[in-house]
């Protein structure tokens, strides 16, 4: 099983190059910025990296069947105002409170996947119909200000450590080892590269595109309300906006780790190489005098670079 996963890693360029420019980049700001590459240092930037590796990984599901959600933002925000408004700065009701708020993540993705799959709603203007009417509900539910702050168990969630190690950090890493089991050794994995391959070839393969789809999206759900979560343990409070950045910092956090932005091949490996890039570069900004619109600058050019390579004539896919 492990040869199994290392002899795609090593045939899978994309993931290796975007492992290499990881460290690179490493290397080269902390050549540049003192105390860049200290321990303190090096685990704030992997719990950084943590909340767009995890909202990653479902958008990477969806992106890898051919799709893409763009209701990430306000699924995000919503569980975490949905969290702290229900257990209210209590640990006691994170018990039922969490289940909960995952739960609502799935039904975004459910209501996302049956409108694309069965209502043949594109994906864009469904994700994006959904994502507005969120932040409508949101803003109506807690006229415009949530003030309730996070539990001290969610907290420690977001922001504790086990020996050196920061907690969430654990989590990220048991998320990735899911997803790479899934990617790599199950038959929805499968499903999943061959939907995003060929949409037509796999219906006629006999595989339930509806439902991967509709999986999919649900996953994708989940992945970002359990990001809320963990973010607002992080700033110790949720707030309007908050999973906005996380839009284009998914999708670029799947392109750079070697995914095709139009389905079909790439792997969760590469999108935690990319997840960790990204956050890298948004600790170069200060030390090169830029502000934080620099980064949705390389968003977009990332996005538009990978599409463009992707639909150049006769490009093969990228091997899986």
């Amino acid at each position: 099983m492990r040869s199994e996963l290392l002899r795609r890693v090593l045939s899978n360029r994309p993931i290796l190059l975007a492992y290499a420019g990881a460290l690179g980049l490493f290397l080269t700001t902390s050549a540049f910025s003192t105390g860049f590459a200290s321990e303190n240092n090096v685990r704030l930037l992997l719990v950084q990296a943590s909340f767009i590796g995890i909202v990653a990984l479902g958008q990477g599901f969806v992106i890898l069947a051919g799709g893409i959600d763009l209701s990430v933002p306000w699924t995000l925000n919503g569980a975490a105002i949905l969290l702290t408004l229900f257990a209210n700065g209590s640990n006691a009701p994170l018990a039922w409170a969490i289940p909960l708020v995952l739960a609502l993540g799935a039904l975004v993705g459910l209501a996302n996947g049956l409108g694309i799959s069965v209502l043949g709603v594109n994906p864009i203007v469904m994700t994006l119909g959904m994502n507005v009417i969120l932040a409508g509900g949101l803003l109506v539910y807690t006229n415009g200000s949530p003030t309730a702050a996070a539990p001290s168990h969610v907290e420690y969630l977001a922001t504790g450590r086990l020996g050196p190690v920061p907690v969430n950090t654990l989590v990220w890493a048991a998320l990735a080892a899911l997803a790479t089991i899934v990617l790599t050794w199950t038959i929805f994995g499968r499903q999943l590269y061959a939907l995003g391959t060929n949409r037509t070839v796999a219906l006629f393969s006999g595989i339930a595109v509806g439902r991967v789809t509709v999986i999919t999206y649900v996953i994708c759900g989940i992945t970002a309300a359990f990001a809320g979560i963990l973010l607002t343990g992080y700033t110790g409070q949720a707030y309007l906006g908050m999973g906005d950045p996380f839009l284009f910092s998914s999708v670029a956090a799947v392109a750079i780790g070697g995914a095709s932005i139009l389905g079909g091949s790439g792997h969760y490996l590469g999108t935690v190489a990319g997840a960790l890039i990204l956050t890298v570069l948004a600790g170069l900004l200060p030390i090169l005098n830029l502000n934080t619109a620099a980064l949705q600058i390389i968003y977009g050019l990332v996005i538009l670079g990978t599409v463009a390579l992707a639909t150049l004539p006769g490009r093969q896919a990228v091997t899986r």
